[in-house]
This record gives structure tokens, sequence and C-alpha cells, in this order.
């Protein structure tokens, strides 16, 4: 299900100033190059209007598709996913390879109930106090946001499809792979991620652009389905999660309509710090038990989590140990579907862990088990070469301010 963004839809008033059918500064530029992207427009109107006349006299490339609200079935308004479903249906594409780019909460609610992303067009309407979204300032910035993390496929340092277990893995990077920053001038992912140090490129934050990436990769890759619930799995000490991880996901949880459950996985007593224990050499510290009996689901649960697609998230795996036992758990529970995203992933197989016949597991209460009342199975379809390249590069730019656009910006020509 890979692809990239193949469709930009856009409301009226994201393209055309408000109340006239002058485009916005740089819009016509910004159509030529997603154009050149191989990426369509779609343009959203609540009334019918002559989209092909409109955009023809005032040098706008026309868009692929244009739907006013009688186009949809029921005639229902803007809000609704119906809109980005027809869009989907009549472009033959997934609607994981659509962005929607609007100006208001109805144009924002329309991209949650379809589970697509939403842009937010800040060049035509200041945001609204009730939405939380991605924003652009301008198409320059928009062309940019596009550029550097949705043209191009998702490329994952690991990626596991076991559909008999109803279960995926997605890696980012190898743990230790090192990035340019404004301050320090060089970090790798531990700087961030394990000692929740402060890194910025430019002005902005090293773990958001990584964290944007890791979340745009899963929805371009489907790893992102709509209503999913979303969950940090717990550090080795109770009540506590990776910081870094829970303060980005918690209001990022709407980019694609879906729900973080942050107490959905509970650390019942504590545990050995694995990654500390493998750093010292302790493996023999390092098992399947120690997360078996000191993690569980939170009963208040019991009664919802069945059918759901569960999205975990952690920093780093190296054999999958937390993320395989989240899995039993919410398999347990009747989860549908259960999706292990990480930052990275060390480079060794992933290990299935399963109650040997006869055990049984409690989803929803501490468990007293050995590592002996498990099978292995050792899973492995091989590493990628992950976005590190494009990443570096991409913060590279940001640290000397090379983020303009060909064609777009002040005393930029039109495109020829």
């Amino acid at each position: 299900m890979a692809s990239k963004v193949h469709a930009a839809v856009f409301d009226y008033k994201a393209v055309f100033q408000a109340g006239t059918t002058t485009p916005h500064p740089d819009m016509c530029q910004l159509l030529h190059l997603l154009d050149q992207q191989g990426v369509n427009w779609v343009l959203l109107t609540n009334q019918s209007i002559d989209a092909v006349e409109i955009c023809s006299a005032v040098g706008l490339p026309q868009p692929v598709l244009h739907l006013s609200q009688e186009d949809i079935p029921g005639r229902k308004a803007r809000g609704s996913g119906l809109w980005l479903d027809q869009v989907a249906e009549r472009l033959h594409l997934r609607k994981n390879q659509l962005v929607i780019v609007g100006t208001t909460e109805w144009d924002w609610m329309t991209g949650i109930n379809a589970g697509v992303l939403y842009i937010h067009a800040r060049w035509a309407s200041a945001l609204g106090k009730q939405i939380t979204a991605l924003t652009a300032d301008d198409p320059a910035d928009l062309y940019w946001l596009l550029d550097r993390h949705l043209l191009h496929e998702p490329q994952w340092i690991f990626a596991l499809d076991d559909e008999k277990r109803a279960l995926r893995v997605r890696s980012l990077f190898q743990p230790d792979e090192s990035f340019p920053g404004t301050s320090p001038t060089s970090f790798n992912l531990k700087t961030v991620f394990t000692y929740d140090h402060k890194v910025t490129i430019g002005d902005g934050s090293a773990r958001d652009i990584l964290m944007l990436h890791l979340l745009f990769s899963a929805y371009l890759d489907g790893s992102l389905p709509h209503r999913a619930w979303f969950c940090v799995y717990p550090s080795s000490t109770p009540g506590r999660v990776n910081d870094q991880l829970a303060e980005f996901l918690e209001p990022a949880k709407v980019m694609v309509g879906s729900y973080y459950k942050g107490d959905l996985l509970v650390r019942a007593s504590k545990a050995t710090d694995t990654s500390l224990a493998r750093a010292t050499g302790r493996h023999d510290a390092v098992s399947i038990a120690t997360q078996a009996n000191t993690v569980h689901l939170n009963p208040k649960y019991r009664s919802t989590v069945r059918g759901k697609t569960v999205i975990v998230f952690d920093d780093f795996t190296t054999e999958g140990m937390s993320l395989d036992w989240a899995r039993n758990l919410l398999t347990k529970a009747g989860a549908r579907q259960v999706i292990g995203v990480t930052i990275g992933k060390y480079r060794k197989p992933y290990t299935l862990f399963t109650p040997r016949p006869g055990v049984t597991i409690s989803a929803f209460a501490p468990n007293a088990l050995t590592s002996a009342d498990f099978t292995t199975e050792y899973l492995s379809p091989g590493f990628g070469t992950g976005p590190g390249d494009l990443l570096r590069e991409t913060m590279r730019k940001i640290i000397t301010g090379d983020t303009g656009i060909p064609g777009i910006g002040p005393g930029a020509d039109s495109p020829r």
C-alpha cells in the first residue's frame, strides 16, 4: 500500500482570494510545480461554478476534478468525509494518496471524517481555536512540506507484515544514525528520544521534524488507518512513557481522525530498563517475562478495545520484545490489528513470542510468567535504507536557510 501523495484537494478559498476569482500570490506557481511532480489538484466549492473557465481566465492550470455540494451523495455539506470519498473514487486513488488544503473548521472536519491528512492554508485564513492541524504560511511553505515529506514513497529501515497474526511493524532509522543540528551542531536519535535533550533545527525542533516524517511515512504506507487508537509503550517506571513521543502524538492524533489513549498500556511495577541493561552487557536481565509480568492493559478499556486497530509507538526496538508483548495483550483483548511503529530499530530479527499450549495470559491484570512459557519465532524480512539521507538534506537546508522553492516567493518568475 506504500505510495506518495497523488492529489492535493483545495478548498476554493485556499486558491482564490475571498469573494473574487483572483488567485492568492504564488498559487499559479505552486499548482504548476505540483503538476511537474505528477500531483493532480482538485477544487472543492459549495456552489456549482465553471471551474475550467475561471482557472483559464487567470492562468491557473485546470483542476483534474471539481466537486460542488450537488456532486456529493445526499448533498452532504462540507464536514462530511463523503467529499473526499468521492475524490478518491473518481480518481481511482486510496485516501492516503490525498491531502486536503483548507481554510475552515469544516474543511478540517472533512479531512478528519475521511481519514485524509489536512493542512491549513494560513495565507487564506487564520487557524481557528478549535482546530489542531498542520499549517502552511504560504504556498511556498506548503510545497516545502509536501516535497520534503509526502512526494516520496516511504522508506523504512525495517518493515514487517504478518497478516496471519494481524501484525505490522514499521521502523524508520537505525538508532545510532547522526544528523546535523543548529544547537547542538550534530546529534543522534538517542540524544532526543533517550536522553531527552532539546535539539533545534533552525528555529524548530528536531523532535518535531523526525516525528512528522515518521507519521507522514506511516500515513503514506497505510499504517495510520482511520479511527485507529494511538498509544505509547510504557517506560520501565510505572506511570511514565517517553515524553518526547507522548507530547507529540497527543495532538497529532487528529491528523487522520484517530484517538490517543495514553493510559491504554499500564506498567504495574518497576521493571528492568532494557536499554540500559543491554548497554551495560546485562543481557540476562532482558526477558519477555519482564514485560509479561509488569505490563497489562488498563481495565477501563475492557469493553471498548475489541475490534479496534491499535498503533503502539515506541522510541527504539531491538528484537521487538515490548511491541510483541503489546500484540499479545491486545490480541487477547480482541483488537482487530496491532501496528508497532518506532523511530529506530537495531539490526536484529523481530522475535515473535507466543504462549505455549496450556499457558493463558491475562490482558487486563499482571501475569506471573517465565520465558519458558513462550515459544519464539524469528522473523526477518530484511532491512531497508531508511530516509536518513533525505532527512539530513532537509535539516541542512533548514539550517542554512536554503528552503526557497524555484518559481515561488518574492521576485520569482512564473513557471514557463
